[in-house]
């Protein structure tokens, strides 16, 4: 009798285990389903603070090179419920054995103002290009989208790239590296020191 009772209790274990394990599955898939996220690269760049779950990643990769410089950045940038991680890291070419070296990690509110990346991708939005023959300048990718900024000639790539640190400038003024330029003097500025 007692093995008999052992048999029964030995089975219901195992149907109460297998009902659990299915019960699991069932959660698992649904939460899988409800983590998928909505947010469009490439039509959602503008509002990307607001726009991004959790689930997105933006990597960016920026090409400082100009002339006979060689360098770029990257950006690693994610979203922890309402606020924004940048992850900034500069290889520059020019050094003996370039490696890539940590700028800067910040964490700014969704809602933020002062680091305008969204409306500088809008601002140039005519520059966003997927011609792989372009001189691309900025890379934008979340998973498998991906958008390119591309610049024509000299004084292009020089304006595109000053307007890009003076909107970095505002989120980082690095003290060692000056990695985004420095901010230019306009002549109402030089006349007014004198």
């Amino acid at each position: 009798m007692r093995k008999i009772v052992l048999k029964i209790l030995f089975l219901a274990f195992i149907a109460v285990g297998c009902q659990q394990k299915k019960q699991t599955e069932i959660n698992v898939s649904e939460n899988n389903e409800q983590m998928k996220s909505n947010f469009d690269l490439k039509s959602d760049y503008q509002d990307f603070k607001t726009k991004m779950t959790e689930l997105d990643t933006l990597k960016v990769w920026i090409d400082h090179s100009v002339c006979t410089y060689q360098g770029e950045e990257r950006l690693l940038i994610t979203k922890k419920s309402d606020s924004i991680k940048i992850l900034s890291e500069f290889k520059d070419y020019d050094e003996q054995n370039p490696e890539w070296q940590k700028i800067f990690e910040k964490s700014i509110t969704e809602n933020d103002t002062t680091w305008d990346f969204g409306n500088f991708m809008e601002r140039n939005k005519s520059r966003i290009n997927s011609d792989d023959n372009e001189y691309v300048k900025i890379e934008i990718k979340n998973g498998e989208q991906k958008m390119k900024f591309v610049t024509k000639g000299l004084v292009d790539l020089n304006t595109f790239m000053a307007e890009y640190g003076t909107m970095m400038r505002k989120l980082y003024e690095p003290k060692k590296r000056q990695i985004y330029g420095v901010p230019l003097i306009t002549e109402t500025e030089l006349i007014n020191e004198e």
